[in-house]
């Protein structure tokens, strides 16, 4: 590689990363009797974490019956690759795939690759199932998965079947309560359930309540779980990650800049410009933020700022800021896809970039596959092969493994996969 090239760089990156810190190796090995929380923004190792406690605790508890599951189906493969090298590196040999099965919250029937959580729990309780379709007619059409687990929950009367030993939830902030307290209702006593989540990602407009509002209460009133204060040399229930790897500095502020609307004008008198903000001011602290000037508090004046220790420096001075981010306003569409396709063929052929390296994105989730097709046209007289993910792969694969090709994608689906270089 050229040692000044995109692909030599993320090469560099990627060994500087490739150790988890202390931090996230506790997460991977303590194992709590009851309920773990693990919060942490994007880039924070939440993902690898808990594949990496999937196949720790699988190789621990060979006889354990294991579930890992998440909401953006396209996480299945990525899921199933990582665990099956980590089980590898502490076995020398292959999951044992009856035993842990990485299944996505929602399912189908048809068995196999189509089984989920929601599903198993209808079968192993002789409830109605409803599919997306059916939720959306019967129940609100703003979380149809959300009412369908309420209703199974309500239906499961008497003894629910505990099926599992460990549930590990990913994306738990796009998820309901109901669905939580289903995978809580599978599992066998002590309920080992490991959940993790990123407040600024929820696709809803709702946060994730505390645990004790999530699990309920026992009949006496007192709640079913509980966290207890953190105590040194005893496995946390509650680990905040606040030291993000996978996105750099800039990055990561310009997103929750735009995220949270902060530098907004204020269109309607006494209406806030900004689009959300946390219910915890304290959560700024938590995830990884400084205060510069004024108080972290209601209506006032605050600068925040990322600490080194937060987002590491070697994340952005590899190259210079206006090569990290880029915004490009052009005139028409195709003078857009024109400039798309120009780039990608660079990234390929100059920068030394792989095919995924690169995800383009399309905000509008319901245009994807039309809005696309101009750029993916152009790459193709480039001889650069590309894919819709979902759309010309099955729903559970993103990149497509068995040809170098860019991958195309709505915001939902694009969700919790990785690449160094995108487009949106």
């Amino acid at each position: 590689l050229n040692s000044n090239s995109k692909g030599a760089k993320l090469k560099s990156l990627e060994d500087s990363i490739a150790n988890l810190d202390n931090r996230q190796s506790k997460a991977v090995i303590e194992t709590v009797e009851g309920v773990q929380r693990i919060r942490g923004l994007a880039g924070s190792g939440k993902t690898i974490i808990l594949a990496l406690k999937a196949a720790y605790l699988h190789a621990q508890h060979p006889e354990w019956k294991i579930a890992v599951t998440f909401n953006t189906r396209s996480l299945k493969g990525q899921f199933k690759k990582l665990i099956n090298t980590f089980y590898i590196e502490q076995a020398n040999d292959e999951p044992n795939w009856e035993n842990l099965k990485i299944l996505h919250a929602w399912g189908a029937p048809g068995g196999g690759e189509k089984n989920g959580l929601y599903y198993e729990f209808c079968m192993d309780n002789n409830i109605e199932y409803n599919d997306y379709l059916s939720s959306k007619n019967k129940f609100d059409i703003t979380d149809p998965f959300g009412e369908a687990c309420k209703k199974a929950l309500l239906d499961a009367k008497g003894k629910i079947q505990e099926v599992y030993d460990v549930i590990l939830v990913d994306e738990a902030q796009d998820f309901s309560v109901s669905f939580l307290r289903i995978c809580y209702e599978m599992l066998k006593f002590p309920k080992r359930l490991v959940y993790a989540y990123d407040e600024l990602q929820n696709l809803g407009s709702q946060s994730l309540p505390s645990p004790e509002e999530i699990f309920g209460t026992n009949s006496n009133g007192s709640p079913r779980v509980q966290f207890y204060e953190a105590v040194e040399g005893k496995a946390q229930q509650d680990i905040i990650l606040e030291k993000c790897y996978r996105n750099s500095r800039p990055t990561l502020v310009t997103a929750h800049a735009l995220g949270f609307g902060i530098y907004r004008e204020q269109k309607i008198e006494n209406h806030s410009p900004l689009v959300q903000m946390f219910e915890q001011n304290s959560l700024w602290e938590d995830i990884g933020y400084e205060i510069i000037e004024g108080n972290l508090s209601d209506d006032s004046h605050v600068i925040l700022s990322r600490t080194e220790d937060s987002s590491p420096r070697f994340l952005e001075q590899h190259s210079d800021l206006d090569d990290l981010i880029q915004f490009k306003v052009f005139d028409t569409k195709e003078m857009q896809d024109y400039w798309v396709a120009e780039q990608i063929h660079g990234n390929l052929n100059n920068d030394e970039l792989r095919t995924d390296d690169i995800i383009v994105i399309n905000p509008d989730p319901l245009t994807t596959k039309r809005a696309v097709a101009p750029i993916r046209a152009d790459l193709f007289k480039k001889g650069i092969n590309s894919h819709t993910a979902g759309v010309d792969t099955t729903p559970d694969i993103f990149f497509n493994t068995d040809t170098d090709s860019i991958a195309f994608t709505g915001i939902y689906r694009a969700k919790g996969n990785e690449a160094a270089m995108w487009s949106m």
